[in-house]
């Protein structure tokens, strides 16, 4: 059985038998990390020999891709871990339209998936249909962003400096709850900050986005979590958040307010709010209304995300886009910053709340 490649010890033992100068072993990351290689046989600052004996006895990723849909704002991949369980996650592309009218392709984000299936249960969202069925493990989680940035490499090349494109954001926004996996995506976190053992990622361009699990919320405060946090929130009063996100009744609403006044004052980090916009449901302007008095005196974003068709949800219809205007105009008017959301991969089933769609689809 192959060793994974980011078992530092197993990769020491390995250089020490091979008489391997250790100067070798930065060689080999900057390999994965910097070149974007995923196969030793491509990693040709190596010798032949090396690369023959690593891939003998060493494995880059510790997932397996099973299907790709490519779309033009985003591409899906459905991926499998050593013990058959699939998972999903997205690329979604940004471009940019220069003067003659041409597309180039700006920056590009990866939405990863935390775990498989999700237990939280949102009433939009597709992936907790599916219900919890695994926790992913660090290696699975990187082994994502890995994937990605091969993928982008062999789809868009270089850019014009001659770097390779790569992924550029992060957001723990695919399958599952991140903060109830917390230790793997604190790892996982670390690994993608990391400095030539690592992907050199800023803190910045890296978010957390979480239900609302409090007890996380106050681990990222105490381990001083270097990401960014957005909250999916959905509603501007605890009944209705109940309705909504069944976890609202375990975290109370008042109560996860506080919290989040803490982690803004321990972190300065702006806070974000995801606000899927439903039909008659949450998208009324009392709702506008609460939900400003609610965050008017944090320092946040709020993200209005238009409702994604669900298979497991067909009763619930998205907000006409006048509505979501005018529910912007209210925040805004009180003092708050709002942005609509893009919902980008809609054809391709990769938009917020879509992960797990086939597997609804044919149940």
């Amino acid at each position: 059985m192959k060793n994974l490649i980011f078992d530092q010890e197993k990769l020491e033992e390995f250089r020490k038998k091979n008489k391997l100068q250790p100067f070798r072993i930065k060689q080999i990351y900057q390999e994965i990390f910097k070149n974007s290689n995923i196969d030793f046989g491509n990693c040709t600052s190596l010798s032949k020999e090396l690369r023959e004996s690593l891939d003998k006895n060493f494995e880059i990723l510790s997932i397996k891709i099973k299907e790709i849909i490519e779309g033009y704002e985003s591409t899906k991949f459905l991926f499998e871990t050593k013990n058959s369980k699939t998972f999903e996650s997205v690329l979604m592309y940004h471009w940019h339209t220069k003067n003659n009218g041409d597309k180039k392709i700006n920056r590009i984000t990866l939405c990863v998936s935390s775990q498989v299936g999700c237990a939280v249960a949102c009433i939009f969202c597709v992936t907790g249909k599916l219900g919890f069925l695994a926790n992913l493990l660090w290696e699975e989680i990187i082994g994502q962003l890995l994937f990605a940035n091969n993928y982008i490499k062999n789809k868009f090349g270089k850019k014009d400096d001659g770097t390779y494109h790569k992924v550029r954001n992060i957001v723990f926004m695919g399958m599952g709850e991140p903060l109830l996996n917390y230790n793997n995506v604190k790892k996982s976190i670390e690994i993608m900050l990391g400095q030539g053992y690592g992907f050199s990622l800023s803190k910045r361009h890296i978010t957390i986005s979480t239900s609302g699990i409090i007890p996380g919320i106050q681990k990222m405060i105490d381990d001083n979590i270097e990401s960014m946090l957005a909250i999916s929130l959905h509603a501007p009063n605890q009944e209705l958040r109940e309705k909504l996100v069944p976890i609202g009744k375990k975290y109370k609403l008042n109560e996860l307010i506080y919290i989040l006044d803490n982690y803004y004052k321990k972190t300065k980090n702006r806070i974000f709010y995801e606000y899927i916009m439903i039909k008659d449901m949450n998208d009324l302007s009392k709702n506008a209304i609460e939900l400003s008095k609610l965050l008017k005196h944090q320092n946040c974003h709020i993200n209005l995300i238009p409702y994604n068709e669900n298979p497991a949800m067909p009763n619930l219809q998205e907000t006409e886009t006048s509505s979501i205007y005018k529910f912007k105009e209210i925040l805004e008017n009180n003092g708050l910053t709002v942005t609509v959301r893009t919902n980008m991969g809609r054809e391709e089933k990769s938009a917020c709340g879509q992960l797990g769609w086939e597997n609804i689809a044919k149940g």
